[in-house]
């Protein structure tokens, strides 16, 4: 049995065992009577605990992390048919190795593996849930377990509450059993081992320090990775100690699946997805405007399945941001639909919030892709998240207007700029990054997304069946780039749909703009901006016109992360930050 093909840190664990005279069986937690009992029966302990918690045999199991296989061979012996899954091709070998060919594992991971012939009874997670994220696992189990008298039986570390980034390495644990019950699982029986865990942690770093050097000969693990190590135990221990972090036994039981079933809508359920946008919205979203708005990672989106109907549907697009200085992930939200089949249900039970607070609570906060969440919803729609605890205003959209301008300063030169075939190195990317690295420096107290030259071609330059116009402004005596206006020409007037220049040059790339709306014979320039932020376009020597807009910004107030009172007043968004104008 070859410990060093085993992933770190499992192979260390492993391998001190070993060293440490333990009967090497198990690679999982122990449960500890007293804090100085020796960790093999702790480990046996843990395992005994979960096995009194498994329905009885026959059934069929599917057990998720099979360490070295001890607890696979122990459910073929007793009666179950057992199928063990693991991504890691060495766990697999010894496995094979330890308890011969009868013992059936498979290389593969959760999410990949097809429904079977017969469904499995039993899923079964010992500190393996913690690396599938629990969307994923539990789309998993609609997939692979039966529709009837189905189990899922974990002992797993959690996350029991979030008050920072650091605290974002487990599930959420109250995340984590909601997600379930709306997938129809209801908890039967849950059993809090926080404090019977908590001392694998020490022996773990005793154990480090007690064989390092072996450690270092025999596996060529590097001295750093060993520090890492050491004081990762530490963190987790303060953090138990805490009450942040605990561990849990949890077993779901469901008797039958929901009516609607809870799911993500992939590109291959795109066509669904269009078919209830045409019904909620009026009008057609063709394959290439979902590709721009959701293909290559940009997008993602969680629904409610009746039968193959799509009836709700609730979408985040990445955005790169710029939160008060700091680079980040923001998330905003959009394509938000409910059919009107499903609509009663505006509560903490019904379709809008199921497919809502789920992806909120899979993308947005402490330890979640996306550090901050911000969309463009109407007074309506914001009571209903308001009412249902999801978001919490922080500023509002304004539509500003202005007259076209014929006369052109002397001073000043516009050049035409076509986004769709911009090239990297060019000059005028080169200039777009200039203009943006200063707006950025400039808007350092602001919440803003990135607006170089890679996100202008892709928003704008590929956006399918609707052209914008893009043009630079430069000082005739110097040709130096002053900023980049987006515009989008309108039966009476030129929309504004994006600025990148410095605060201090945006009066001037507005009138740019209205000189531009002149020229191509409208009436006015409009625009759309953030209530907080208007005084940037505007002159107050030429002010501008505001026309009414129910529009609000909201931010997440569902999930543990940046309050929506650190965001107030923050964002500086226009028309082109939204995924429709």
């Amino acid at each position: 049995m070859n410990l060093r093909d085993i992933s770190f840190p499992l192979n260390v664990y492993a391998a001190m065992l070993a060293w440490s005279g333990i009967p090497l069986d198990y690679l999982h937690y122990g449960l500890y009577a007293t804090p100085d009992e020796p960790t093999g029966p702790a480990q046996r302990r843990a395992s005994d605990l979960l096995w009194a918690h498994m329905p009885a045999a026959p059934c069929r199991v599917l057990e998720v992390g099979i360490g070295l296989g001890t607890t696979l061979q122990r459910l073929q012996q007793s009666g179950y048919t057992a199928l063990g899954i693991t991504p890691d091709a060495a766990q697999a070998a010894i496995a094979r190795e330890r308890h011969g060919a009868a013992v059936q594992v498979q290389v593969c991971r959760l999410e990949d593996l097809p429904a079977p012939a017969q469904a499995f009874d039993l899923m079964l997670l010992q500190e393996s849930a913690q690396y599938i994220e629990p969307l994923d696992l539990f789309e998993a189990a609609d997939r692979l377990l039966a529709e009837e008298g189905a189990t899922l039986l974990l002992m797993d570390e959690f996350a029991l509450r979030r008050e920072g980034e650091a605290h974002g390495g487990l599930h959420h644990f109250d995340h984590f059993v909601a997600l379930a019950g709306r997938f129809g699982w209801q908890v039967d029986q849950m059993l809090d081992l926080g404090t019977q865990a908590a001392p694998t942690l020490d022996a773990i770093a005793a154990m480090v320090r007690q064989h390092r050097q072996c450690l270092v000969a025999e596996l060529g693990v590097g001295p750093e990775q060993l520090d890492m190590l050491i004081a990762s135990a530490g963190r987790y221990r303060a953090l138990y100690d805490a009450g942040v972090y605990g561990y849990r036994l949890l077993r779901l039981r469901r008797q039958a699946r929901p009516r609607l079933r809870l799911g993500a809508v992939t590109a291959a359920q795109a066509p669904a997805m269009r078919d209830l946008f045409s019904r909620s919205f009026g009008h057609e979203m063709d394959a290439a405007t979902w590709h721009w708005k959701y293909g290559e990672g940009r997008g993602r989106a969680l629904g409610l399945w009746q039968g193959d109907a799509l009836v709700a549907h609730y979408a985040a697009f990445s955005r790169r941001v710029h939160l008060m200085g700091q680079p980040a992930l923001a998330c905003q939200v959009g394509d938000v639909m409910v059919s009107a089949e499903v609509k009663a249900g505006l509560d903490r039970q019904g379709p809008f919030h199921k497919v809502s607070a789920s992806l909120l609570e899979s993308q947005i906060g402490w330890g979640r892709p996306h550090a901050v969440g911000f969309g463009f919803p109407n007074s309506r729609a914001m009571r209903v998240a308001q009412r249902l605890g999801l978001y919490a205003p922080v500023d509002a959209v304004v539509a500003l207007s202005w007259p076209a301008l014929p006369a052109w300063p002397d001073a000043m030169q516009a050049e035409p700029l076509d986004l769709a075939t911009l090239q990297e190195a060019s000059l005028p990317w080169q200039e777009l990054e200039q203009a943006w690295a200063a707006m950025a420096i400039s808007f350092a107290d602001s919440a803003l997304g990135v607006r170089d030259p890679a996100w202008l071609r892709q928003r704008y330059g590929r956006r399918p069946h609707v052209p914008h116009q893009a043009v630079l402004l430069r000082s005739a005596a110097d040709q130096h780039c002053r900023g980049a206006v987006v515009l989008r020409v309108h039966e009476h007037a030129v929309e504004l749909l994006d600025v990148v220049g410095a605060r201090d040059q945006l009066p001037a790339l507005v009138r740019l703009a209205r000189h531009q709306a002149h020229g191509l014979g409208r009436e006015r320039l409009e625009t759309w901006v953030t209530r907080s932020h208007r005084a940037c376009l505007d002159d107050p020597a030429d002010p501008a016109t505001e026309l009414p807009l129910d529009v609000t910004v909201p931010a997440n107030a569902h999930s543990p992360g940046l309050s929506p009172l650190e965001l107030q007043d923050r964002w500086f968004l226009m028309g082109g930050d939204t995924d429709f104008r």
